[in-house]
């Protein structure tokens, strides 16, 4: 059997509020496709591969925690927090990388208009 991920009591928290948010095998507490009580729910341990797969994706910083494997993420130069680079140069997460491009963008049209 492959290696089970454990959760500390927060992230099993966020794990429980991802399910019952995003999760299309669950309905009122129940795993559809087990047809029984969802198993992340109940314990502190991620067993369910459509889980692990298609939905805990969609929380990148709550799948950097759970996936163990630090070479493919990379700290933000900005924030510090990990993200996963959806490129060899790229420096920072999603939310500061617009910041950093609107700062340079602004400096770039101040320095072009000086040359006028």
């Amino acid at each position: 059997m492959q290696d089970i991920i454990r959760m500390t009591e927060g992230q099993a928290r966020r794990v429980g509020a991802l399910i019952k948010k995003s999760c299309c095998n669950y309905a009122g507490g129940q795993c559809i496709a087990l047809d029984c009580p969802c198993p992340q729910l109940i314990t502190r341990s991620l067993i369910c591969k459509w889980f692990i797969r298609a939905v805990l994706p969609t929380d990148a910083p709550l799948h950097t925690e759970l996936s163990g494997s630090r070479r493919r993420t990379k700290a933000c130069a900005v924030c510090g927090k990990p993200f996963f680079p959806r490129s060899n140069r790229a420096k920072y997460c999603e939310n500061c990388a617009r910041t950093v491009q609107r700062q340079q963008q602004r400096g770039h049209m101040r320095k072009k208009r000086g040359e006028c």
